[in-house]
């Protein structure tokens, strides 16, 4: 699984520890396991059969946010997410995945379980739930600030065609599994923003979970399926574009589909041309003059950078470039924006006391800034950072969300 080229590249590590200051875990820990070059040179021996795979590396070598920090700031352009990537896949094979994950990852790739759990989980969690005084945590987030599912699937709510009158666009729309299942209210706002744009919209009803946490995981055969519906679903020539809001799905789609199936000896034409259409929501809004369309909200709003949008997509200056356009609304930016939040998908749970840190820094440094909103695009940080926050009166919340309540005055 670990390609030629990655295998070549990792003798490009000239053990310089460059990756190590701006490495969010290695920063809690303090130790050469902990950095991105120690994981490279572990890895680097194992393929040249001076150590044997052990349980001790794959605790080593998940103790990793993948939030490609190291990637960018490596100056000999070694690709080390992906080496980390490809290494997952290895040890996996041999060592198979933890039974938390192995449920989880059936769940999202299979549709005919997933309604019994969610039907229980509704009438659990919505229901029940907050009857009882709840203490317990999942990593370091309370149950008592797990979101609600939504009553029903966001795709079973909406037409597959949301028409408009002399359409000034037309795309398909990517809601993922947060939105459909957690979050209705962001596929709402993104869907109300660009009727009223004049775009026509197409939701494809049997859209997949995108896969990238199965395959993050080291499980690419299980995401395997989903990954070519998906690009089959996606790769129409009769659309604009293809617009993602979640930052993870937007990864998947315009970066890591190809990659991953090159990498399992896939076509990947498709998936290349798919890749090509896909826009962040921002990016794609930022085409239209919203400007004078939008209504006063009174309050301050700061911004964080998900890793998935900020450094696998590139995405940086349109979401904020879309909270100023909101009138009296003050935008104020927090220290280190860019840093990973700590949430790291299913890391949270596996190291909550390393991610706890983490996020207790970007807590800080969100109570320093005095917001009323914290606005980001991607559903596991927002988890993470509501999860985590100390003061009520804080809202966590996606860009479209604050462009919608603006549009409707």
């Amino acid at each position: 699984m670990i390609s030629k080229n990655l295998r070549e590249e990792v003798h490009n590590c000239i053990k310089c520890g460059i990756c190590l200051t701006p490495c969010p875990v290695y920063k809690q820990r303090l130790v050469e396991v902990a950095s991105p070059r120690g994981k490279v040179q572990l890895i680097r021996n194992i393929m040249e059969g001076n150590l044997e795979l052990s349980e001790n590396f794959v605790r080593i070598l998940f103790t990793c946010l993948l939030c490609e920090t190291c990637t960018v700031n490596c100056p000999s352009g070694l690709k080390v997410d992906q080496l980390m990537k490809a290494m997952r896949v290895k040890v996996i094979e041999k060592f198979g995945l933890p039974g938390k994950k192995k449920f989880l990852f059936e769940l999202l790739t299979g549709k005919r379980l997933l309604p019994f759990y969610l039907f229980w989980g509704r009438v659990l969690r919505n229901n029940l739930l907050p009857l009882f005084p709840v203490k317990g945590k999942v990593g370091t987030i309370p149950l008592k600030k797990f979101p609600r599912l939504n009553r029903q699937p966001f795709l079973k709510k909406i037409p597959e065609v949301i028409s408009v009158p002399e359409p000034k666009g037309r795309v398909l729309y990517f809601t993922g599994c947060a939105t459909n299942y957690l979050d209705g209210e962001i596929g709402r706002a993104t869907i109300e923003i660009l009727v009223r744009l004049g775009v026509e919209v197409i939701v494809p009803k049997d859209q997949m979970c995108c896969g990238l946490p199965i395959f993050l995981a080291g499980a690419p055969k299980m995401a395997l399926p989903n990954i070519l519906k998906n690009v089959a679903l996606f790769n129409r020539w009769d659309v604009d574009v293809v617009v993602v809001e979640c930052a993870t799905c937007g990864a998947a789609l315009k970066k890591e589909y190809p990659h991953f199936l090159k990498e399992m000896g896939e076509k990947t034409e498709e998936a290349m041309a798919l890749s090509q259409k896909v826009l962040d929501i921002s990016q794609y809004l930022m085409k239209f003059d919203l400007g004078k369309m939008l209504k006063p909200i009174k309050g301050k709003v700061t911004y964080h950078d998900p890793c998935h949008l900020l450094r696998s997509q590139g995405v940086k200056d349109e979401p904020r470039a879309l909270l100023r356009q909101i009138p009296e609304l003050d935008f104020v930016e927090m220290a280190e924006a860019d840093v990973c939040c700590g949430g790291g998908g299913t890391f949270q749970w596996e190291h909550p006391r390393i991610s706890e840190n983490i996020t207790a820094q970007k807590i800080e440094s969100i109570e320093k800034t005095k917001a009323n909103f914290v606005a980001t695009g991607c559903p596991g940080c927002r988890l993470q950072i509501f999860g985590n926050l100390k003061k009520d009166g804080v809202e966590v919340i996606h860009p479209v969300q604050l462009i919608f309540r603006s549009l409707s005055g």
